[in-house]
């Protein structure tokens, strides 16, 4: 159990790497007026990781495969997939060499003469943090708060909602695991509805109305929790909402901040929200049992702590009102 969780946490800190890197990386390559859509795939089909994770057949297709244990051959087969893109990265660079104009248009899909002349790359001065606080503060702090909010305002749901329905609710793990199913295509569907209307009305519309669509499903958690089932539709109008909104809720962070800094300051903007990570589900796993691990479910706790969560789901639409609308625009003018 302790090498598992050593090995989880090495996961979370590449995952989490991944996604501050991937959607800066993918927005230089994208037209301006799809760039909400495009840079937004980079985040869409991550809960449908979970939909194989918690997918009964797929473990039994995974099985068949393997004829280790089945706990064995599910992690396998989570870090073959895992491996793939870069493994075929590690292809391309050392055994498929490019120059750099074919390379160019190979991702712009486009032939290599209209490429054109290359700038000539220079090395830059790497930004300091003080700088980058002193001339991105307002948009690092509305990262910054605005994600913990938003993952305060989910990410415990996705964290305890499970052991909600089993032990509060009395639904056999089986079920459990097909509902969540269930919750992991309509969190998908929720990004890829953030990441195109985001194209259409606007970033900071598109994250306002998913926020307070996301707290309308926590409130109704606090109202209609007399039974498990409708209990289970209010995560999944939390889960398509107020987790569906990380379609494109990196995507437009990062584009608060200049080229020389994107990435460096959504890193730090989304990593100090991501600590809501570690609140959230220990805040719920408290006030469930008196502990951050207790088993012994109440479901009468689910008025105080889904009150707070759509609260902050409230709070996390309010603040991306305050941030800079970038739908159409280059990012070199940003």
């Amino acid at each position: 159990m302790a090498l598992l969780s050593l090995l989880r946490i090495g996961v979370g800190i590449g995952v989490a790497g991944l996604n501050i890197t991937s959607i800066p990386y993918v927005q230089e390559f994208v037209p301006a007026k799809n760039r909400g859509m495009l840079s937004g795939l980079a985040s869409v089909f991550i809960p449908l990781g979970c939909f194989w994770d918690l997918s009964p057949k797929a473990l039994s297709a995974t099985i068949g495969v393997y004829s280790w244990p089945w706990e064995h051959s599910q992690y396998c087969s989570c870090s073959g997939f895992a491996a793939f893109p870069s493994l075929r990265v590690s292809i391309r660079r050392t055994g498929r060499t490019r120059r750099p104009a074919r390379a160019l248009a190979w991702a712009l899909e486009m032939p290599e003469h209209e490429v054109g002349a290359l700038p000539v790359i220079t090395k830059r001065k790497k930004i300091s943090y003080r700088e980058l606080l002193h001339r991105n503060g307002k948009a690092l702090a509305i990262i910054s708060i605005g994600s913990f909010c938003f993952i305060m305002g989910s990410y415990a749901v996705q964290s305890w909602g499970q052991t909600l329905l089993k032990d509060a609710f009395h639904f056999s793990t089986q079920t459990v695991a097909f509902l969540f199913m269930g919750v992991s295509v309509a969190d998908c569907l929720g990004r890829f509805g953030s990441a195109w209307l985001a194209d259409i009305i606007g970033r900071r519309w598109t994250m306002f109305l998913y926020g307070i669509l996301g707290a309308v499903g926590c409130f109704s958690a606090v109202l209609f929790h007399s039974s498990g089932w409708q209990f289970y539709i209010a995560v999944l109008i939390i889960m398509t909402f107020g987790d569906g909104v990380f379609g494109i809720l990196n995507a437009f962070g990062g584009e608060q901040f200049p080229n020389d800094t994107r990435s460096t300051a959504l890193g730090l903007g989304y990593g100090i929200g991501a600590t809501a990570k570690i609140i959230g589900p220990a805040l719920l796993g408290a006030l469930v049992g008196g502990s951050f691990v207790a088993q012994n479910i109440n479901p009468a706790v689910i008025t105080t702590a889904f009150t707070f969560f759509g609260v902050c789901l409230v709070v996390g639409a309010i603040t991306y009102l305050f941030a800079k609308e970038t739908k159409g625009k280059d990012l070199e003018s940003l």
